[in-house]
This record gives C-alpha cells, sequence and structure tokens, in this order.
C-alpha cells in the first residue's frame, strides 16, 4: 500500500472510530458529514509517543460534552478493533496522552515502505494535492541596473525550490520573471553607460548624480564602441533610448547567464515596457474607476484601497499625469489572472511589506479572491567571511555578486545556504563555514551522508556483494537503528507535502539533516 494510500485509511478510520464513539456515547448527537475532513494526521514532536498523532479528540470535545482525554481513549479503544482487521495495519499500536490519539506502526509496515521506495525511485513522495490548478510565481524581477547580488540569489533559491516541490506535489507551476525596464533607475543605467561612452572618446564628462559606477558599466560602454565607433557622439532624438535598450539587453543577458548557471530557469519574461505598450494599465485602471474604486483628488487619481482593508488610500496617477509603481503592478496582476492562472505567489524584498495589503486589495477590487494571492517577503542576507561582514551598496558597486558567490564556494553550496533558513527570517551567510569540510557546515554534512552512501555502493560492487535491497529478508531488519532510519524515510513525503503547503522550501532541508544525522 502506497505511503499516501496508508495515511487516508488511517484517517478514514479514525473518521468511522469518531462516528461509533458518537454512536455508543450519545445516539442522539450526530457528527458533521465532513468529519474525515476535519482529521489531520502528524508527526508527533516527541518520538516515544509514535509514528503519527491527531488532535481529533480536541476538536470533538465541546460536540461530545466530555474531555479529549475521555475521547482520545475511547476512540484509540475503536480504532485499535478496526485496525485488527487491515492486514498492514494489524500489529500496529493505538493508545491515548494528554488528548492525542497516537499510532505507533508496525514493523512490516516500514518493511512494505521500503519497497514502496525501491519501486517508484525518484516518485517517492510525490502527491496530487495540486492537481488542476495553475500556479504562477514570480520571483528575483531584479531591476537590470547591475549583477545579480546575493539577496537576488536568495530569491532566485527560493522561488526556484519551491516551484520544484510545488511540480512534486502535483500543481502546474510557471516560473515568472517581471522586468521592469522602464522608470527612473532604468534612465540613470542608460545615461551612466552613454557617459562611460563618451569618456572612452576622451570627453571629461562627469556621471550623472546617482548614476551607476560599477565597471559593467565601462564593459557595456566598450562593447558599444567596439560595435558602433564614435556613431553615438553626435547626440539625436534616439540617442539616449538607444543606450537605455542596450543597457537593459547587455544586463539581463549577464543577468539570464547568471541564473542559468545557478540552476534556475523561468518559463516567462515578462516586459513592464509591454504592458503599458498594451494600454493595460489604462484598461486596469478603467476597470477600477467604472467599479467606483478610482477617485481624484489633489490633482491625483487615488484608489480606495481602504475599502478592502489597506491602511490607507493609494495614488495611481500623480498629479503630473505620471503612474505610481501600483498601477502597473495592478495591470500586470490582472494579466495573469487573464492568463488562466488559479493562484499567484509573488517573492519580493524586505522593503515591500507596505505592498502587501494594497495588492491584495487591487485583487480583491478586480474581483479577485485575496487568497489566490500569496505575497512573500524574503529577508536580507548578511554576507561574512571569517565572522567579519561585508559591506554592500550596489549603486558604488560595492557588492559581491551571486556569480563571485558561485565561483568561490559552487552551485549547491549556495543554494542550500540561501535555503537554510525560513525565507522570512534574516540570514547570515559566512563564506569561509559554507567551505569547511567539518559538521560546522550543513551543507557538508548531507553531502558526508551520501559520500558513504555511495562508498558502501562501490565497496559492495567490489566484493561482488547484494548489499542493498532483499524484498524476500525483510523480517532481518529489526535493529533499533534500521527502524529508526526507515520511520525518518516515511516521513518524506510529509516534508514535501508540508514544504508546499506552508510555502517554505526550507523545511525540506530540516528533514534532510534529521535524515542524514540518523544515517550518521
Amino acid at each position: 500500500m502506497r505511503n499516501q494510500d496508508i495515511t487516508k485509511k488511517i484517517i478514514e478510520i479514525l473518521s468511522k472510530a469518531c462516528e461509533e464513539y458518537f454512536r455508543r456515547k450519545t445516539p442522539a448527537q450526530t457528527l458533521p458529514s465532513d468529519i474525515a475532513s476535519e482529521i489531520f494526521l502528524q508527526l508527533p514532536k516527541d518520538p516515544s509517543h509514535g509514528d503519527l498523532t491527531s488532535n481529533i479528540a480536541m476538536r470533538l470535545a465541546s460536540l461530545a460534552k466530555c474531555s479529549p482525554l475521555e475521547i482520545a481513549q475511547s476512540v484509540a479503544s475503536i480504532v485499535q478493533e478496526m485496525f485488527s482487521q487491515e492486514k498492514i495495519l494489524a500489529h500496529s499500536k493505538v493508545d491515548a496522552k494528554g488528548g492525542f490519539i497516537n499510532i505507533t506502526l508496525a514493523d512490516e509496515y516500514f518493511h512494505d515502505l521500503l519497497a514502496e521506495i525501491y519501486a517508484q525511485k525518484d516518485d517517492f513522495g510525490a502527491s496530487r494535492i495540486g492537481e488542476e490548478k495553475h500556479v504562477n510565481i514570480e520571483f528575483v524581477s531584479a531591476n537590470p541596473t547591475g549583477p545579480l547580488t546575493i539577496a537576488h540569489g536568495r530569491q532566485a533559491a527560493i522561488g526556484d525550490a519551491l516551484s520544484r516541490i510545488l511540480k512534486f506535489n502535483g500543481y502546474k507551476v510557471t516560473n515568472e520573471y517581471y522586468l521592469n525596464d522602464i522608470g527612473r533607475q532604468i534612465k540613470l543605467l542608460g545615461q551612466s553607460v552613454k557617459i562611460r561612452y563618451r569618456n572612452l572618446f576622451g570627453e571629461d564628462l562627469p556621471l550623472p548624480e546617482d548614476g551607476y559606477v560599477g565597471e559593467y558599466v565601462i564593459d557595456i560602454a566598450k562593447k558599444i564602441k567596439e560595435e558602433k565607433g564614435d556613431l553615438f557622439l553626435k547626440e539625436n532624438a534616439e540617442t539616449d533610448e538607444f543606450f537605455r535598450v542596450r543597457a537593459v539587453d547587455a544586463m539581463m543577458a549577464l543577468i539570464r547567464k547568471d541564473l542559468d548557471d545557478f540552476g534556475v530557469s523561468f518559463d516567462v519574461w515578462t516586459s513592464q515596457e509591454s504592458i503599458e505598450k498594451k494600454k493595460e494599465v489604462e484598461e486596469t485602471l478603467d476597470i477600477l474607476e467604472k467599479a467606483g474604486y478610482i477617485f481624484e483628488s489633489e490633482g491625483a487619481k487615488w484608489f480606495a484601497s481602504t475599502k478592502f482593508g489597506d491602511d490607507k488610500d493609494r495614488v495611481v496617477v500623480k498629479s503630473d499625469g505620471s503612474y505610481t509603481y501600483l498601477a502597473p503592478d495592478m495591470a500586470y496582476h490582472l494579466d495573469k489572472y487573464r492568463r488562466g492562472y488559479d493562484r499567484l505567489i509573488d517573492l519580493l524584498g524586505p522593503d515591500h511589506h507596505g505592498y502587501i495589503n494594497r495588492m491584495k486589495a487591487a485583487v480583491q477590487a478586480l474581483g479577485r479572491d485575496e487568497k489566490s494571492l500569496d505575497i512573500l517577503i524574503v529577508q536580507l542576507v548578511t554576507l561574512l567571511r571569517g565572522g567579519q561582514t561585508v559591506s554592500m551598496s550596489t549603486r558604488k558597486a560595492e557588492f559581491v555578486s551571486l556569480r563571485e558567490l558561485i565561483d568561490e564556494i559552487g552551485r549547491d553550496v549556495t543554494r542550500f545556504c540561501f535555503l537554510s533558513r525560513r525565507l522570512d527570517s534574516h540570514l547570515d551567510f559566512d563564506i569561509e563555514v559554507a567551505k569547511k569540510e567539518s559538521s560546522d557546515n550543513p551543507v557538508y554534512y548531507i553531502q558526508y551522508a551520501h559520500a558513504r552512501i555511495c562508498s558502501i555502493k562501490k565497496f559492495s560492487r567490489k566484493r561482488s556483494l547484494r548489499l542493498f535491497f532483499v524484498p524476500r529478508r525483510m523480517e532481518l531488519l529489526k535493529a533499533k537503528e534500521e527502524l529508526q532510519l526507515m520511520r525518518k524515510l516515511s516521513e518524506f513525503p510529509q516534508a514535501i507535502r508540508s514544504g508546499a503547503e506552508a510555502l517554505e522550501p526550507n523545511r525540506v532541508l530540516v528533514y534532510l539533516n534529521e535524515l542524514a544525522r540518523q544515517f550518521h
């Protein structure tokens, strides 16, 4: 029986046991018809309490008008009776502690589990909870004004891992990059490249105020000089636009290469400029205005976001007629919904906390369920080298790029470190620790488990020994350490599912650390 099927079977039995308890205890009282949807199985915090636990007795206490402990004890007794009729569960044990119903699965179940893992291989733990659901994950979306930083790298690692976990749970996922290719910062980048281009011809011109000073700006200017010569020394109406477009294209080529080498791919690249050119912003604002959610005040147009729980209304069109960031973002989200996505997930930096309420308000104003949009705030990374903080500033070109980190410690280690903590927790990333081959380095700890397994396999091949998986002799697996390792293996599907449901990919790393520890 598949791991997921046994969980469903136990929930089914628990549901029937609860119904039977109520029939015996209070015949006049009936349980809700969907009681099974109220039953959840979790891993006990204390391993001595078994392999699975349920708090359904606590949830039923008010309905039964008796203590959770009494319900748990009675239901556990009924479940034990029902288990005896099921081959795979016949020798499992059920008891009650403090209102929880605890289940200790029999060794035979874990023997069957090993056979299931062996048969399914890479598909073990996959589920269908997201079947038929289309999800769009938008992440990184860095302004193309410089190379990807380690902050962008953390978003990339988290977004990509989350995408893979959701796909493993049956969701149809699209990874999307939103390209902010217009606006003041992009204009400054173009101007910076233009000045560096003219500097290459001996013109002593300073960079614009707040311009970009990185070596990458000079590299773009050199490439333009090689290809175009002095063609753009004489300015005309098209000069600024040329440098803007050329700068964006060059930076996006660099960003795409870094992401590719980081093992992160995107299905869709959406340009803010294209959204505005298609008049989608105007259309979106028109929809909101007709619905009564846009009003004019102080010469500007405002979105009445307070009608949907925001703390204040938001300007969408400034008095000079230009859009605020919110206007194209609302159009962009409407565009994603129109493309057929059931759920949108945005990964944003820590300076976007205020963005959450206003965008959820916009989603509701556009006729969508606010629960269809998840906005996840990814906290910053403090880079350390031997315990000392490495200072960073993108505009001053004082930063460690994602590319430098990949080149120094490798893609896998970098991704692992970025995923090692919850995305809403600040991350201290010490490069020197990440390079250590010791238990201080969590990446190495897991890698060492894999290396030991490979060593055993290599040894077995040299000696012509069959050390791996003989289904006919499962009864030999009875040592305490063997059973503990099998129990930990059984938790993998739950770890994967939990990561998908909570949108927290770090849960899988927590599990892997525990599994490696059990193996070691």
